[in-house]
């Protein structure tokens, strides 16, 4: 009779668990404060407890700064979706506003890729240069394990063979596509070079300051430092150069000195010898008439005794 009643228990107790597993109610993790906020949840969970391969749909480009970056490259990490497509762009660069409406179409053709507008004036330039980004507008597409640059222009087709190239999503056909989006003009179809603006450190200096605080100091301490061990070399060069400068100065006046004497000396000889050659005209002048009285004279003597010898 003690069996029989263990093993009727034993009988009910198994009947019960495997009613509360026959319940069980598949269930998904609530959905958190940041994802409510930036619409990133993974959506592989479903209600019926087979996971879902569908991809979540991004349907608008995100306007982002660096905080966005990381929240891209960690949805990569993370395998919330395959590709992500980022583009750097500046406010004064008129090829990047041109390009804006072509990236906003592409966008909502490739729903399942995510894309990203990173603002110039919103990132550090020591992230830029570690994308390549060397100049604006630069359109990146990641995954885990690559980093794609488009390098083509800024026709619609052109991208979507970029992006079918790279993914191997197809979009829709050239039909559907005039259909379900409008596309603008974007630019002469038969310029086929890419166009971008070059970025330059030098455009905005306060941007770097405020952005690379710590990089600018670094940049103004080293400078004094190097003017603190050049300096002493500095004071000896000044001193070297100023007493030449003061050498050729007092050479140049003794020079000019000299000049001045010696074009004295030579205006003394020149008024002596004038001086000279008046006195020795004056001289033959006085002899010249001492003998024509001496002749005369003579001539008057003789004649006097010719006639009183007569």
């Amino acid at each position: 009779m003690e069996k029989e009643i263990l093993l009727l228990l034993l009988v009910i107790m198994f009947l019960t668990v495997a009613d509360v597993d026959a319940v069980r109610v598949p269930f998904c993790a609530t959905k958190s404060a940041k994802d409510s906020i930036f619409g990133l949840r993974d959506q592989t969970c479903s209600v019926s407890g087979v996971e879902s391969d569908e991809r979540p749909r991004f349907v608008a480009v995100t306007e982002g700064d660096e905080r966005w970056l990381q929240i891209a490259l960690d949805m990569i990490h993370k395998n919330k979706c395959d590709y992500v497509a980022l583009l750097f762009y500046a406010s004064w660069c008129p090829f990047s506003r041109s390009f804006r409406p072509s990236f906003d179409v592409i966008s909502s053709l490739y729903s399942s890729i995510p894309h990203f507008a990173i603002k110039e004036s919103s990132i550090k330039p020591s992230t830029l240069s570690k994308y390549g980004v060397h100049g604006f507008p630069t359109l990146l597409l990641l995954n885990s394990t690559m980093r794609a640059r488009y390098r083509g222009t800024r026709m619609l087709d052109s991208l979507v063979a970029f992006y079918s190239d790279v993914t191997g999503i197809e979009t829709l056909d050239k039909t559907s596509l005039e259909r379900s989006v409008s596309v603008p003009h974007l630019g002469n179809e038969n310029n086929t070079e890419p166009e971008n603006c070059p970025f330059t450190w030098a455009r905005s200096p306060e941007n770097m300051l405020r952005q690379e605080t710590y990089l600018a100091l670094a940049i103004v301490f080293v400078l004094l430092r190097l003017l603190h061990l050049i300096y002493p070399t500095l004071v000896v060069f000044m001193k070297f150069t100023w007493r030449r400068i003061a050498q050729n100065m007092r050479l140049e006046s003794l020079l000019e000195h000299t000049v001045g004497f010696l074009s004295r000396a030579v205006q003394l000889c020149m008024h002596r010898r004038s001086n000279l050659q008046g006195g020795a005209m004056n001289a033959r002048a006085w002899a010249s008439k001492s003998l024509a009285t001496v002749s005369i004279g003579d001539s008057s003597s003789s004649n006097r005794r010719s006639s009183s010898s007569q």
